[in-house]
């Protein structure tokens, strides 16, 4: 056998676990509705933002923009959040990813934050865009 034949096998399996891996993501339902920004590939990991989406480890990021702080049903959210009665708009999220801990001492989430402002304001963008088509009417006309 040459060392040709032996690499063509091998070749052969990658594309195909390629290929296959491409067609998979491309039949998942939910992901990929949306055009997500490259920094919000981060909250990946432990939120789902697609509406009846199962979730993740951390809560819901559909509809957060407009959300009580801490007001997923639900979900198990530490005592540095529920002591926030507020809701979730662009300032408090921007401070909350700038820097979790700072924003709400002692919060599960254990991302260091987002320090770029670009990369925040990306994400701010999308996270508003995470709602029922109704509502982004009506902030738009407002």
């Amino acid at each position: 056998m040459t060392a040709s034949s032996r690499i063509t096998p091998t070749r052969s399996f990658v594309t195909t676990l390629c290929l296959a891996a491409s067609v998979a993501a491309a039949a998942s339902p939910g992901r990929g509705d949306q055009d997500v920004p490259d920094a919000f590939e981060v909250c990946l990991a432990c939120h789902a933002y697609e509406p009846d989406e199962a979730p993740l480890e951390g809560p819901t990021l559909w509809g957060v923009v407009g959300r009580q702080i801490a007001g997923v049903d639900g979900f198990e959210y530490s005592d540095a959040l529920r002591r926030h009665a507020v809701t979730w708009d662009r300032a408090a999220l921007d401070r909350f990813l700038s820097n979790p801990q700072a924003f709400a001492p002692g919060t599960r989430m254990d991302m260091g934050g987002l320090r770029n402002e670009r990369e925040r304001a990306e994400v701010l963008d999308f996270l508003e865009q995470l709602k029922p088509a109704a509502d982004a009417e009506r902030t738009d006309d407002d």
